[in-house]
């Protein structure tokens, strides 16, 4: 009896744990929703491999309540890319190219997790994602890891930092160990 009590009681706490963690998610992704029109400075590493060097790029982004994603590159060189629907759009040098994010599943899984994060679609990531959501004294840590093997074969995770409603940091770590590191400020 005494054991069937101990059972379910660490089966309640493990229930009001995840519960918790639920509610702790939603509240997130809603402070996120709210937050999610400011425009941001941002510096993105791609880290060195065998074969390049890291690769560092500023400039500002910007993610519209019609759900647009827009990023404007400073350095290394000026550029533009609009993310509409399915649509990346780039602009070099005044020349524009549009990719059907379609043809690029690895890149739209992704694009899509920040896109779908931005606008708090939770759903949507857990169709694609498992989530790991944690609490942290300074903030917040969500990771995500793709569910389908085509994209966790070139995607190991997703890890997004940040602080009430602002993401700090977006880490993009690839299945061969070479990650894609963003950090955010306000403007």
């Amino acid at each position: 009896m005494m054991v069937l009590f101990r059972v379910l009681v660490l089966l309640l706490l493990a229930i009001s744990g995840i519960v918790h963690s639920n509610i702790g998610l939603q509240n997130t992704l809603d402070r996120i929703v709210e937050k999610s029109t400011v425009p941001l400075k941002f510096v993105e590493i791609h880290s060195e491999t065998s074969f390049t060097d890291e690769i560092r790029i500023t400039g500002k982004m910007l993610f519209t309540a019609e759900g647009v994603m827009k990023k404007y590159i400073f350095t290394p060189k000026k550029s533009e890319a609009y993310i509409v629907g399915n649509v990346l759009t780039l602009i070099e040098k005044g020349e524009k190219r549009e990719i059907s994010l379609l043809n690029y599943p690895i890149i739209a899984s992704s694009i899509n997790a920040i896109r779908w994060l931005l606008s708090g679609d939770k759903d949507k990531i857990l169709d694609n994602y498992f989530i790991e959501y944690s609490e942290q004294s300074n903030g917040w840590k969500l990771e995500l890891t793709p569910k389908y093997e085509d994209i966790l074969s070139e995607i190991s995770s997703i890890l997004i930092i940040g602080h009430l409603g602002y993401i700090d940091t977006i880490k993009l770590i690839k299945s061969d160990d070479t990650s894609i590191l963003t950090t955010f400020s306000r403007l």
